[in-house]
């Protein structure tokens, strides 16, 4: 089904205690990072020590995704482009009756994207669609998106933006697919249209990429998130075949290893410019979540801390609880029984 052109989707670090102390500004990964090489041949990329690279797919179909086992929630994914979307609930109607006629099974299991969020709301049926009919993800891990929560919205205005029905980075939550455990990241697509029959038709997106991290810690961990998806570097080989796409080449974007990194740029754009104000309802659900509460030391650092914490005079003289600015900045550490 490579004809089709059907593409799809795909995640954590181990991390107790975090080297950001009251800087403002996110904390890198222990160890620094190290180059991976794609054994297809298809990519370079750096990562921390210990994460997993997964890639599948071709062309501009190829999706990469590199995470942390230890926690999942934590990694980066990019997609160049998917042509499969249907672009309107008229064209889910047309084709969901003819499922008994060859290729119209798979328009029929394709799902509706009419704004980028429709996509990430979707996100894992996108991802068992592109399994079930493009053979080059056999064997892809894919990200694991479910229950996607649109925090915040803003325009991306990239290179195709004139062009585009809609071109966004996203702010959003989730529940890891697998471990069930919430994550939140920051999120890029620019959603075009494909081809059209009066009423009924694609959809296509590019730029499609995510930096997520468990809930609650995004702040301290995305620019280094940014850093390791704007890394990517494709090879010759690979950005000779993937730039016969036509719209690509007419927004003048033939240089495939930069779209990577103003991407990463985007994602750090987005962090910086997002409304503090989700800062602490995401923080506070994340501590609660996960049997904590957030406290401040007498330098201003912001550090998590075991419920009770408080409570214990011993081990909280200099900590005050934190107020819900404190959220806003990167953590420096958790504080265990």
């Amino acid at each position: 089904m490579k004809r089709a052109n059907a593409w799809c989707a795909v995640v954590a670090a181990a991390v107790v205690l975090c080297a950001a102390a009251g800087t403002g500004r996110g904390a890198g990964f222990a160890g620094g990072l190290k180059e991976y090489r794609d054994p297809k041949g298809n990519f370079t990329m750096k990562v921390p020590e210990g994460w997993t690279v997964s890639s599948g797919g071709f062309d501009l179909g190829l999706w990469i995704h590199a995470w942390d086992a230890k926690r999942p929630e934590m990694g980066v994914f990019s997609l160049l482009k998917t042509d499969c979307l249907l672009m309107n609930r008229a064209s889910k109607a047309f084709y969901e009756p003819k499922r008994g006629f060859g290729l119209y099974a798979m328009f029929a299991d394709m799902i509706v994207v009419e704004r980028v969020e429709d996509f990430y709301a979707q996100f894992m049926p996108f991802c068992a669609f592109a399994a079930k009919w493009e053979k080059s993800y056999e064997g892809f891990a894919f990200p694991q998106i479910a229950g996607f929560e649109l925090v915040e919205k803003r325009k991306a205005r990239t290179a195709m933006s004139g062009v585009a029905l809609d071109d966004a980075v996203l702010r959003g939550t989730f529940a890891d697919a697998v471990t069930k455990r919430r994550g939140e990241g920051l999120f890029t697509g620019t959603l075009c249209r494909g081809i059209v029959f009066g009423n009924v038709g694609c959809n296509m997106m590019y730029n499609i990429s995510g930096v997520t991290a468990p809930e609650g810690e995004l702040g301290t961990y995305a620019e280094a998130l940014a850093a390791v998806l704007g890394s990517v570097a494709y090879t010759e080989a690979f950005t000779a075949t993937a730039m016969r796409d036509l719209q690509i080449q007419s927004q003048g974007a033939a240089q495939l290893n930069r779209t990577l990194q103003e991407t990463s740029d985007l994602v750090v754009r987005g962090w910086e410019e997002r409304q503090k104000g989700f800062d602490a309802r995401v923080g506070k659900r994340a501590d609660a979540t996960m049997g904590y509460e957030r406290v401040v030391d007498e330098r201003g650092d912001v550090y998590r801390a075991y419920n009770g914490f408080m409570d214990d005079p011993g081990r909280a003289k200099g900590f005050t609880a934190a107020p819900d600015e404190a959220y806003s900045r990167p953590l420096s550490g958790t504080i265990e029984r």
